[in-house]
Parts: structure tokens; sequence; C-alpha cells
């Protein structure tokens, strides 16, 4: 068995070796895995030649001694990044997988633009080829995540959602690409949703443009 003066002394010179300050750069650079490649994966809309600029203070500290909540903190302030994950792959290889937030709609706020995502969040628009298609909101509204999350659960075709339409009497309409409107009511809207999705389907309403659900008991369709 190794003495505890003995273990004590590996210890101080491990710690010595893994990392030491240089006074022209002010980083931590390591003896102890230093890190030489950082790779990016997963990244749909964040910037990856600014974020590697911005953790290039990683450069040369040791692999070992990651301090993953100051690289947090960089991330962090990238407005599509949600968390990251790292892997450690030795001996000077630090994977960074990006979990991005993802947009289920765009808005007009105050004559600027933002993607909202299904949690309510909103993230400033940048023109980016994969969400080009989204749908509009319009609308004050206070309960966009309830609402979208209700219509997935219902297994409604979001795909084929062109604009939400909010109104200040707290209700929805819906505008689908194929220029159908549906007028949802205030209240109690969950119990016509497998209903509208039956009806959409069928072509028996096909020729309807206008399924309107707002009084209670009645559907009007144009």
């Amino acid at each position: 068995m190794k003495s505890p003066l003995k273990i004590y002394f590996l210890i101080f010179i491990f710690l010595i070796f893994s990392t030491y300050n240089t006074k022209h750069n002010k980083r931590n650079l390591s003896l102890f895995f230093p890190i030489k490649e950082i790779l990016i994966k997963n990244s749909i809309a964040t910037n990856l030649l600014e974020l590697k600029s911005d953790l290039n203070f990683l450069m040369n500290s040791s692999l070992f001694f990651l301090n993953k909540e100051k690289i947090l903190a960089v991330i962090s302030n990238y407005d599509f990044v949600s968390n990251a994950q790292f892997k450690k792959k030795y001996p000077n290889t630090l994977n960074i997988k990006i979990i991005e937030k993802i947009p289920v709609a765009t808005q007009i706020i105050n004559k600027q633009k933002f993607f909202i995502t299904k949690n309510n969040e909103k993230i400033k628009f940048i023109d980016l080829k994969i969400y080009e298609n989204l749908p509009s909101i319009f609308g004050k509204h206070k309960n966009f995540n309830i609402f979208y999350d209700d219509l997935e659960k219902n297994n409604f075709e979001i795909n084929e959602i062109k604009a939400f339409y909010y109104f200040d009497v707290s209700r929805w309409d819906i505008i689908l690409k194929n220029e159908k409107i549906i007028k949802l009511p205030e209240k109690n809207y969950l119990k016509l949703l497998p209903r509208i999705n039956s009806m959409l389907e069928d072509n028996n309403f096909s020729k309807y443009k206008i399924f309107d659900f707002r009084i209670n008991g009645q559907l009007i369709l144009k």
C-alpha cells in the first residue's frame, strides 16, 4: 500500500503538470491532455464559425479538467441554443453536441420579425431555408404554447397550417395552406379537434372554405 505522503506527493506533481498560466494570453495551458480540436455538431441555425471562435479559449486547456459551466455560459449567448452535451475523446478532442430550440411559427412584434417556439420563446429571425415555410402568428396571443400542444396531442395536421390568428376574446382561427379557415370557439375547442380532422379528410366537405364553430353546438359552413 502506498503511504499517504507518497499519494499527496503524486497529486501535487499531477496538479503542477496539468495546468500553468501564461501572462501573455492569460489562458490556462495544460500539459495534461491539452485540447487541440473542438468538434461541434447538430447545429442547424447556430453560426458554428462564430461559436468556435468564442470557444477558442479552450484550446490547450486540460480536457480532463473541463469547465462545462464556463462553456455553457458562452453557448447560452446564442439565441437558438437550448443546451449542449459534451464528450471527451482522449487524448485531445472535445466533441460538443448542440441542442437547439425548434421554431414552429414566425411573428412580427413591434415591427421586428421573430421565430416562435412551441414554448412561446422568441428567437430573432434569420433567413433559414429549413424554416422558410413556417406558419405566421397574428395577434397578441397569451396561450400559444397551450394551443399548439393541444393541436399536437390531437394529431392535427400542423404542417398544413399557413397562419394562426389570435383574437382578444381568447380564441383562435386557423388558416390552412389550401386557404380553408377554421374558426374555433373561445372554450371547449378540444373536443372539436378530432371532428375537424375527420371533416378535413372527408371529400363531402371539400367544397367548403370556412368551418365556423364559434357558436356552441353549431357548425356554419361556407
